[in-house]
């Protein structure tokens, strides 16, 4: 996506930005494209091409903050339309101005940070400078917007403060220590909007990482309480269940299972890049069976430090299984912009409720 947003900052969308400027203030359209395409632009990567046109912002508005941040929020509608792709995203150097203006003006750099999230941006990036310098007072202002009325403003509660949000500077302090995160979970627990609980699921699974106790005692304290607190602490504990925590599993009943006559058989041993993998998995379960059955599969793919790297991979989750599993499934080599394949040897693994029970290895050629 980072790419395909970059190349959305196009000329058509600057002049768009450039015409909606001039209408609130005397800047010439020429002058601002200029400024903002001059040098190496067309090499620009996507929070450079960002990071330009905030400073196009400074360089342009009239002053002083308070006026400028007027002109802002009359612009972000028209700038955020529909009529270009990912505009709202786009829009987000209008939040990163108020970074670099607002810094010794909290009060009101965070009233038209939530201002421009309802106007048809985001502010979840821009806020975060302004919660390492003031954590209690953002966090506690963010606590009140988890309350808000509009569901952007909600989900931008969350999302601002999760621990490890993409693109987004760090927040160590919450890494280290989630518990002013947690209020605003348990407000957003029940929320009606899909948009948020899916920002509070992934705050979940943030904290899972530095903090997996803090959100295990989170899940656990209201799973069971209303369906849309299930959907989230499911999604939230994701990365839990695929590294086979067993405090994880047993919430949703995938308690350890025994099996025998375990098969795993691969269409090939030797792969070369642009194939497809099969395999074929089969297994008789014994004993007491779980109330649910989590299936999934891992590759130990080859790292460029000749080191192995796993990924898992869903396959099903099954309610009041039966004795006998079976399943078919195949892989394509093929390079993604999330994972570049190295050659040598692989391992592809079968893993029932978090437990690995069998597993082969096969030889990538490049």
């Amino acid at each position: 996506m980072a790419t395909e947003l970059r190349l959305c900052y196009s000329g058509d969308y600057l002049a768009h930005v450039a015409a909606s400027l001039s209408r609130q203030t005397r800047l010439s359209e020429q002058d601002f494209m200029a400024f903002v395409t001059a040098g190496d632009w067309a090499d620009f990567a996507l929070k450079e091409r960002m990071s330009r046109l905030t400073e196009a912002l400074l360089q342009f508005l009239p002053g002083p903050f308070e006026e400028d941040l007027e002109i802002l929020g009359r612009i972000l509608p028209d700038i955020s339309t529909d009529r270009f792709k990912y505009a709202d995203m786009l829009a987000m150097f209008v939040p990163d101005y108020v970074v670099a203006r607002g810094q010794d003006k909290l009060e009101i750099s965070l009233d038209a940070l939530c201002a421009f999230t309802a106007l048809g941006t985001t502010s979840e990036l821009a806020i975060r400078p302004f919660i390492q310098a003031h954590p209690d007072i953002v966090m506690e202002k963010m606590l009140e917007w988890s309350a808000h009325q509009h569901p952007h403003i909600r989900r931008f509660s969350c999302e601002g403060c999760r621990p490890r949000l993409p693109w987004a500077m760090a927040l160590p302090a919450l890494k280290k220590d989630p518990a002013p995160i947690l209020p605003i979970l348990e407000r957003l627990r029940r929320d009606d909007s899909k948009f948020v609980r899916k920002s509070v699921a992934n705050n979940l699974n943030d904290i899972t990482k530095d903090n997996p106790d803090t959100a295990l005692a989170f899940a656990e304290k209201w799973l069971g309480s209303h369906k849309n607190s299930d959907w989230i602490i499911k999604h939230g504990m994701r990365s839990l269940l695929k590294q086979g925590n067993k405090r994880a599993l047993a919430l949703f009943g995938s308690g350890p299972v025994t099996a025998r006559e375990i098969s795993l058989t691969l269409s090939r041993d030797q792969v070369s890049m642009g194939d497809i993998l099969e395999f074929q998995f089969k297994a008789v379960l014994e004993g007491l069976l779980p109330e649910t059955l989590r299936i999934d599969y891992a590759i130990d793919f080859m790292k460029s430090n000749g080191k192995p790297s796993r990924k898992v991979f869903r396959i099903s989750e099954i309610s009041d299984p039966e004795t006998n599993i079976s399943f078919s499934k195949s892989y394509r080599f093929e390079d993604l912009t999330t994972r570049k394949h190295y050659a040598g040897e692989h391992r592809i693994s079968v893993i029932l409720n978090g437990q690995e029970v069998t597993a082969v290895t096969f030889t990538l050629h490049m």
